[in-house]
């Protein structure tokens, strides 16, 4: 089998565990932090830092990359 081939097959399959991987744990912390005292609204706490955190953190260093 040539290299193109066996990256053509290994690439999907990375991005697919990775993704997996990602989705898993979070999943996995979702239901951690359910089980604490705070219940449903530590999962609200994480939920909204991951929505409104994310996108800031990458416009900061986006508008970082821009200055340099």
């Amino acid at each position: 089998m040539s290299e193109r081939m066996r990256f053509a097959l290994l690439f999907p399959l990375l991005a697919v565990l990775t993704i997996g991987v990602y989705a898993g744990g979070l999943g996995v912390l979702f239901m951690v932090l359910y089980e604490t005292a705070l219940e449903e609204w530590a999962v609200v706490i994480l939920g909204m830092v991951l929505v409104i955190g994310v996108p800031s953190v990458a416009a900061l260093l986006q508008s970082r990359l821009d200055e340099g």
